[in-house]
């Protein structure tokens, strides 16, 4: 079942086409780049205020990968970056749930982070709200090292708080439904706010929560005006 899972990246480990050299045979490295997400930004989710902030990185890293392969091909290296989402839309998702490049998968083996049970990457400092992007190029690059162990610390927030149900706990990362994600995000875009992100929101993880250990990012009531402002359904 395609839909299902069993662990990010297996049917990127499975299909040779994935991997950079395959698809760039003067491939020799890849850079990955990272921005974060903010706390309350996110903590308001789904709605238009974590919406722009979604399609404000989208358009920074686009702009920095772009810069990045500018430089190198410059300087007279091969270059070219893969966009920070890597497919056309969600309709497209349902069809084949792979993205062209996983940035995930190339964050963890560049040292950025470690794979959460979330099939998202978990960072030192901000956990799993991180949006990605890579360049790959032939020019050679001392790699930095992995992430030793592992920064998920299994705490189930994010299984029990998926509003689409996504994950099974039969293992570490659960098995994830990806249909089923994607169908939520569908319906949410539907309704004028989305993506989801509640799997980033509530991970613990991340030195940028600690700001946030004694006070709520957002109070009760400020979480349903954002929600409500700029929606298409009712609260």
């Amino acid at each position: 079942d395609r839909s299902v899972s069993r662990g990010l990246g297996d049917v990127y480990k499975r299909q040779m086409e994935y991997r950079p050299k395959s698809i760039l045979p003067w491939a020799r490295s890849v850079v990955v780049m990272g921005i974060p997400l903010y706390v309350p930004m996110i903590a308001t989710t789904p709605s238009m205020v974590y919406q722009e902030l979604y399609n404000t990185t989208n358009r920074i890293l686009d702009d920095m990968a772009y810069r990045m392969t500018g430089f190198l091909t410059g300087n007279g290296y091969r270059a070219m970056y893969f966009p920070r989402d890597g497919y056309s839309g969600m309709d497209a998702l349902l069809k084949d749930p792979t993205a062209a490049f996983s940035h995930v998968l190339a964050a963890y083996y560049a040292g950025l982070g470690t794979i959460g049970d979330s099939h998202n990457l978990i960072t030192p400092e901000y956990g799993p709200r991180v949006r990605m992007v890579s360049v790959v190029t032939d020019a050679v690059f001392e790699p930095d090292d992995m992430i030793d162990g592992d920064l998920c610390i299994h705490c189930r927030r994010c299984l029990k708080k998926c509003p689409a149900g996504c994950f099974t706990d039969d293992g570490r990362p659960y098995s994830m439904d990806m249909e089923r994600c994607t169908e939520h995000h569908i319906e949410l875009k539907k309704q004028g706010h989305w993506p989801c992100g509640v799997c980033i929101k509530v991970c613990p993880v991340g030195k940028d929560m600690e700001l946030y250990r004694d006070v709520a990012p957002v109070s009760p009531e400020g979480l349903e005006h954002c929600k409500r402002k700029g929606s298409l359904s009712t609260h």
